[in-house]
Protein backbone atom coordinates (compact mmCIF):
# COMPACT_ATOMS: atom_id res chain seq x y z
CA UNK A 1 0.00 0.00 0.00
CA UNK A 2 2.84 2.53 0.66
CA UNK A 3 4.31 2.20 -3.21
CA UNK A 4 1.11 3.52 -4.43
CA UNK A 5 1.08 6.42 -1.49
CA UNK A 6 4.61 6.91 -2.97
CA UNK A 7 3.77 6.95 -6.79
CA UNK A 8 0.67 9.92 -6.07
CA UNK A 9 2.69 11.67 -3.87
CA UNK A 10 4.93 12.89 -7.00
CA UNK A 11 7.39 10.53 -6.40
CA UNK A 12 7.19 8.22 -9.02
CA UNK A 13 9.90 7.60 -11.40
CA UNK A 14 9.18 6.69 -14.78
CA UNK A 15 10.21 3.44 -16.13
CA UNK A 16 11.28 3.18 -20.11
CA UNK A 17 12.19 0.22 -21.56
CA UNK A 18 15.01 -0.85 -23.98
CA UNK A 19 13.54 1.29 -26.94
CA UNK A 20 12.51 3.99 -24.37
CA UNK A 21 9.08 3.64 -24.58
CA UNK A 22 7.47 4.15 -21.33
CA UNK A 23 5.94 1.47 -19.58
CA UNK A 24 4.95 2.53 -16.08
CA UNK A 25 5.37 4.28 -13.07
CA UNK A 26 7.24 2.78 -10.49
CA UNK A 27 7.64 4.19 -6.59
CA UNK A 28 11.30 6.00 -5.88
CA UNK A 29 11.64 2.92 -3.63
CA UNK A 30 11.40 0.20 -5.81
CA UNK A 31 12.96 2.53 -8.89
CA UNK A 32 16.25 2.40 -6.75
CA UNK A 33 15.88 -1.59 -5.73
CA UNK A 34 16.47 -2.05 -9.58
CA UNK A 35 18.90 0.31 -10.27
CA UNK A 36 21.35 -1.47 -7.10
CA UNK A 37 20.12 -4.78 -8.11
CA UNK A 38 21.35 -4.16 -11.91
CA UNK A 39 18.12 -4.75 -13.17
CA UNK A 40 17.87 -1.49 -14.34
CA UNK A 41 20.27 2.08 -14.85
CA UNK A 42 19.23 5.81 -14.13
CA UNK A 43 18.41 7.25 -17.57
CA UNK A 44 19.88 10.81 -17.58
CA UNK A 45 16.39 13.10 -19.07
CA UNK A 46 19.19 16.25 -20.90
CA UNK A 47 21.21 13.27 -22.62
CA UNK A 48 19.71 10.28 -22.19
CA UNK A 49 22.79 8.88 -21.00
CA UNK A 50 22.67 5.80 -18.77
CA UNK A 51 24.08 5.31 -15.28
CA UNK A 52 24.21 3.38 -12.10
CA UNK A 53 24.77 6.74 -9.67
CA UNK A 54 22.01 6.73 -7.10
CA UNK A 55 22.73 9.99 -6.05
CA UNK A 56 20.73 13.44 -7.23
CA UNK A 57 17.39 13.23 -8.38
CA UNK A 58 15.94 9.77 -10.65
CA UNK A 59 13.07 10.69 -12.76
CA UNK A 60 13.87 8.32 -15.50
CA UNK A 61 14.64 4.61 -15.34
CA UNK A 62 15.77 2.20 -18.27
CA UNK A 63 15.17 -1.57 -18.30
CA UNK A 64 17.59 -2.55 -20.92
CA UNK A 65 15.95 -6.12 -21.76
CA UNK A 66 12.02 -5.04 -21.40
CA UNK A 67 10.08 -4.30 -23.95
CA UNK A 68 6.99 -2.27 -23.10
CA UNK A 69 3.59 -4.27 -24.50
CA UNK A 70 1.85 -2.96 -27.25
CA UNK A 71 -1.58 -0.65 -26.51
CA UNK A 72 -3.58 -3.58 -28.39
CA UNK A 73 -2.62 -5.95 -26.08
CA UNK A 74 -3.75 -4.03 -23.18
CA UNK A 75 -7.16 -4.55 -24.64
CA UNK A 76 -6.96 -8.18 -23.56
CA UNK A 77 -8.23 -10.05 -20.84
CA UNK A 78 -10.68 -8.43 -18.71
CA UNK A 79 -10.85 -5.16 -20.05
CA UNK A 80 -14.35 -4.21 -18.60
CA UNK A 81 -11.73 -4.43 -15.00
CA UNK A 82 -9.53 -2.31 -16.50
CA UNK A 83 -12.08 0.37 -17.92
CA UNK A 84 -13.37 0.39 -14.14
CA UNK A 85 -9.72 0.50 -12.61
CA UNK A 86 -9.14 3.59 -15.14
CA UNK A 87 -12.30 5.51 -14.23
CA UNK A 88 -11.70 5.08 -10.45
CA UNK A 89 -15.34 3.35 -10.33
CA UNK A 90 -17.15 6.20 -10.49
CA UNK A 91 -19.65 6.70 -12.73
CA UNK A 92 -18.10 8.99 -15.94
CA UNK A 93 -21.69 11.23 -16.95
CA UNK A 94 -21.87 14.76 -15.61
CA UNK A 95 -24.63 15.05 -12.59
CA UNK A 96 -23.99 11.54 -11.62
CA UNK A 97 -22.24 10.35 -8.44
CA UNK A 98 -22.75 6.45 -8.60
CA UNK A 99 -20.65 3.86 -8.19
CA UNK A 100 -20.15 2.70 -12.06
CA UNK A 101 -21.36 -1.31 -12.59
CA UNK A 102 -21.28 -1.36 -16.19
CA UNK A 103 -18.97 -0.26 -19.47
CA UNK A 104 -20.92 1.77 -21.89
CA UNK A 105 -19.41 2.48 -25.38
CA UNK A 106 -19.38 6.35 -26.10
CA UNK A 107 -20.57 5.57 -29.68
CA UNK A 108 -22.22 2.52 -29.18
CA UNK A 109 -20.92 -1.04 -31.72
CA UNK A 110 -24.57 -0.26 -33.60
CA UNK A 111 -23.16 3.12 -34.87
CA UNK A 112 -20.34 2.28 -36.17
CA UNK A 113 -18.00 2.37 -32.36
CA UNK A 114 -15.27 0.34 -31.59
CA UNK A 115 -13.91 -1.42 -28.67
CA UNK A 116 -11.16 0.68 -27.84
CA UNK A 117 -9.84 2.68 -24.71
CA UNK A 118 -11.00 6.38 -25.99
CA UNK A 119 -14.37 4.75 -26.64
CA UNK A 120 -15.19 3.18 -23.10
CA UNK A 121 -16.09 4.35 -19.74
CA UNK A 122 -17.47 3.27 -16.51
CA UNK A 123 -21.19 4.08 -15.83
CA UNK A 124 -23.73 3.26 -13.55
CA UNK A 125 -26.86 1.06 -15.22
CA UNK A 126 -29.17 4.14 -14.68
CA UNK A 127 -26.59 6.20 -17.03
CA UNK A 128 -26.53 3.59 -19.52
CA UNK A 129 -29.59 2.70 -19.53
CA UNK A 130 -31.30 6.46 -20.48
CA UNK A 131 -28.18 6.34 -22.82
CA UNK A 132 -28.78 3.41 -25.02
CA UNK A 133 -27.90 3.01 -27.96
CA UNK A 134 -27.26 6.87 -28.44
CA UNK A 135 -24.11 9.16 -28.56
CA UNK A 136 -24.04 11.30 -25.35
CA UNK A 137 -24.57 14.35 -27.29
CA UNK A 138 -27.71 12.66 -29.12
CA UNK A 139 -28.89 11.59 -25.39
CA UNK A 140 -27.94 15.09 -24.27
CA UNK A 141 -25.63 14.30 -21.53
CA UNK A 142 -21.87 14.98 -21.35
CA UNK A 143 -18.58 13.17 -20.13
CA UNK A 144 -16.90 14.21 -16.60
CA UNK A 145 -13.37 13.97 -18.89
CA UNK A 146 -12.47 12.25 -21.88
CA UNK A 147 -11.47 8.68 -21.46
CA UNK A 148 -7.77 8.35 -22.72
CA UNK A 149 -5.47 4.88 -22.90
CA UNK A 150 -3.64 3.86 -19.70
CA UNK A 151 -0.44 4.78 -20.67
CA UNK A 152 -1.23 8.22 -22.25
CA UNK A 153 -0.11 10.04 -18.92
CA UNK A 154 3.27 8.14 -18.74
CA UNK A 155 3.80 9.48 -22.30
CA UNK A 156 2.78 13.42 -21.61
CA UNK A 157 5.00 13.02 -18.72
CA UNK A 158 8.07 11.57 -19.86
CA UNK A 159 7.53 14.68 -22.55
CA UNK A 160 7.46 16.90 -20.03
CA UNK A 161 10.52 15.13 -18.05
CA UNK A 162 12.43 15.30 -21.72
CA UNK A 163 11.81 18.87 -22.46
CA UNK A 164 12.55 20.05 -19.22
CA UNK A 165 15.69 18.51 -19.00
CA UNK A 166 16.90 19.62 -22.60
CA UNK A 167 16.38 22.97 -21.23
CA UNK A 168 18.31 22.81 -18.22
Amino acid sequence: MKDKADRSAGNAVIAVDRNYVPMMEVARRKAIRAVASGRAMVLDPASLDRHDNLKGRILLIIFPHARACAESKLLMGRLDRRVMRRDHYQCQYEGCHNRADTIDHIIPLCQGGRTAWQNLVACCLLCNQTKGGRTPEQAGMRLKKVPEAPRAHLFRRFEEILKDGSAA
